[in-house]
Order: structure tokens, then sequence, then C-alpha cells
């Protein structure tokens, strides 16, 4: 498995090994399939729905299974939300956990990736090419998110607990009211863009390091890239559309990712998801 940058192998290998306890609850995904939208919305039902007001609150509530110590993950409260862009096959399985599964059109996907690689000045890829990102690239949806916001949370509710549910839906809906305004594209552009943007500019601290050998990867990866002049361009949350793959991608490069996904896919049935799209 290729590991990204900042990756730390012995946190990797942890992290397969993690066995996840009764009520926990797992978002894993493909980077850029709406982790981010699905995480917001899960945090929101769990906390009643209160927002999170800074980044050290947002990234110690929702940590990323494969970049967390175990020592830190031991010491969270219950119940526990991770996320992880782990392949689910190689997880532990516990059928007392919840897990939840988001997936995209591959066309949007790989536009999405290209921008959240130049996001981050640690990937290396500020000034890298759409035709790059999709020649490398050679399941609820982050459609069905988009097209009926509402129904995405309850579903979600639902599927955590059936008293989460009910509490949306109690009051004249009050909780589902705040859910739904604290996990829209625009409330989460100004505030988790933020955390994300503070946590990138900011060389950790030699504490944090000490604690967290990532974060010590992640120092001397950050002081790397400024000393090459590389910044991020763009944003972590940019539009939350559905279709952009096909307005960015050429005629010949849709042609290609489509016979990619035939051969990928036979005797599959995952393309159905998009059979309105």
């Amino acid at each position: 498995m290729r590991l990204p940058p900042i990756a730390v192998s012995e946190i990797y290998r942890e992290a397969v090994k993690f066995n996840p306890e009764k009520e926990d609850i797992i978002v894993t995904t493909y980077p850029k399939c709406g982790t981010t939208w699905t995480l917001q919305i899960v945090s929101l039902i769990l906390r009643n729905g209160e927002p999170f007001t800074n980044k050290e609150e947002y990234f110690s509530y929702i940590p990323c299974l494969e970049l967390t110590p175990m020592e830190k993950i031991s010491q969270m409260s219950k119940p526990r939300l991770f996320k992880t862009h782990l392949p689910f096959e190689p997880l532990k399985y516990n059928p007392e956990a919840k897990y939840i599964y988001v997936t995209r059109h591959p066309a949007d996907l790989i536009v999405s990736y290209y921008h959240h690689l130049r996001f981050f000045a640690i990937c290396f890829f500020t000034d890298g090419t759409l035709e790059v990102v999709l020649n490398l690239f050679m399941l609820n949806t982050f459609e069905s998110i988009k097209s009926d916001h509402r129904g995405a949370c309850l579903k979600i509710a639902h599927f955590l607990g059936e008293e989460y549910h009910k509490h949306l839906l109690d009051d004249d809906e009050a909780l589902l009211k705040k859910v739904l305004e604290y996990s829209s594209v625009e409330y989460m552009k100004a505030t988790v863009n933020e955390f994300w943007k503070d946590l990138l500019n900011v060389v950790p601290s030699e504490e944090h390091q000490k604690r967290n050998p990532v974060m010590k990867k992640a120092a001397e990866i950050l002081q790397e890239a400024k000393e090459k002049g590389l910044t991020s361009k763009g944003m972590f949350i940019r539009k939350g559309m559905a279709g952009e793959g096909k307005e960015s991608l050429s005629e010949a490069q849709l042609d290609r990712l489509k016979e990619h996904i035939r051969n990928r896919t036979v005797d599959s049935e995952v393309m159905s998801l998009w059979n309105n799209i």
C-alpha cells in the first residue's frame, strides 16, 4: 500500500489492527467522496447540534485512524467517531460498531481530488495538472447528500440509532434545523475551511510533535514545502456539487475514464448508483 507523505508506518499498522468497540462510529471513504460533509452531519447529531468552535476541538473529536497514535484513541470518550481513508477490507470488523461508507461518481472525485492536492502544499502538487491526477487514478453517495440534504441527515441518524432519529424530529425539528444549518456547504466553507488553513499554515509545536510522530513528519515536510516556495492553493471545501467532472474533464479524458471503469467493474453494479447522473 502506498502511503501519503506524512504517514508513519507504525501508526498505519496500528490502524489496520485496531479493534472497534461497541458504539464506535467509523466513516470510511476514498478521499474527496464526502468524508468531511458526512463527518460534520454525524458529529452534529452526536453533539446535539453544537458545531465546533476551533481546530483543536474539531480535529481531536474526529481523529483519522491511520494518522493517530492508539494511545490517544484509547483516551477518547464514547461514542467515539473516527474517519479513515484505508480500504475497508483490511480493517477489523465489529458488528456492534457503526460503519458509514460514502462513495462518489469517479469523474467528480478526480476533479475534486485535483483541487485537494493543490490545497496541500506538503503534497508538492500545487502546480500539478488534472491530466496527472486522471492518469494516477488509472459506496450512501455524495450525490444523495447533495440532492436530499435533509433526507441524508435523517437516514444517517436512523442508522446511528432510533434515539438519534427521534431526537432530530422532536420539538418541531429544532435539532434537525441546527444539523442542516451547521452541515451546509456555506457554513462549512466559513468554518471547517479555516480549521484546515490554520492547521496547514502553522508548524506543529514541539510538544505536539513529541506526542504524535505524524506531526513531527508533517512539520518537516511543511518546512521543506515552504523552502521551495510552495503554498496552499484553493480551499479544502470548494463547491460541494455534483456533476463537475463532466464540466472539467475533456471528452477524451471522460472516454479514458469510462474505459478504465468498465475494466475495473466487471460483474459489479457499483456504477448503477449514478444511473440518473
